[in-house]
């Protein structure tokens, strides 16, 4: 296929179509498969950090207590592949928070729509499907991806609890969630 032969709407659609496969691949790997481990590789290094630094926050004390330093936890998690012992615990809790949380997401659609939010950002829109049509209701549950793109890596997940950029720290600032 060559480029230059499709419509500026077709190239535009192909484009869409990248990003919202990389969603859909994060989606899919924690609601459908329940695998942290899965969805982590379509998950931005800054949110990995953030997440772990969220989990972690409150239990820092007692993490240094049983002989775990907290930076040193938050670091090995930032690896696509985390190899840290208090690792399956992470995946265990936050798997079962999210699909308490949002049931289903990997069985939603993605807005068609392009919403830029910076030079290497996007946010994409999850919803359940409507049970006719097309078009979802107003008041329909969402799931809010902020995708960044990485050039070695393309899309990954920056935010779904809202749509800040996260920053790290103690504790690290993901945004209101929805």
């Amino acid at each position: 296929m060559n480029l230059g032969d499709l419509t500026p709407q077709q190239l535009e659609d192909a484009m869409h179509s990248v990003l919202c496969n990389a969603g859909f691949a994060f989606t899919s790997a924690i609601w459908r498969d329940r695998s942290m481990t899965a969805a982590w590789p379509h998950v931005d290094p800054v949110l990995r950090r953030c997440w772990a630094q969220g989990w972690l926050h409150d239990q820092r004390g007692r993490a240094r207590e049983l002989g775990f330093e907290p930076d040193e936890v938050v670091e090995a998690f930032t690896e696509e592949e985390p190899q840290h012992s208090l690792w399956s615990v992470f995946e265990d809790l936050q798997v079962r928070a999210l699909l308490e949380w949002k049931p289903g997401v990997h069985e939603w659609w993605a807005t068609a729509r392009h919403i830029v939010a910076g030079l290497d950002l996007e946010m994409l829109y999850m919803m359940p499907k409507p049970a006719e049509g097309d078009i979802a209701a107003a008041d329909s549950p969402f799931l809010q991806l902020l995708m960044r793109y990485d050039q070695a890596a393309g899309w990954r997940v920056l935010n779904f609890l809202s749509e800040e950029i996260p920053v790290p720290g103690w504790p690290p600032r993901l945004g209101a969630s929805h």
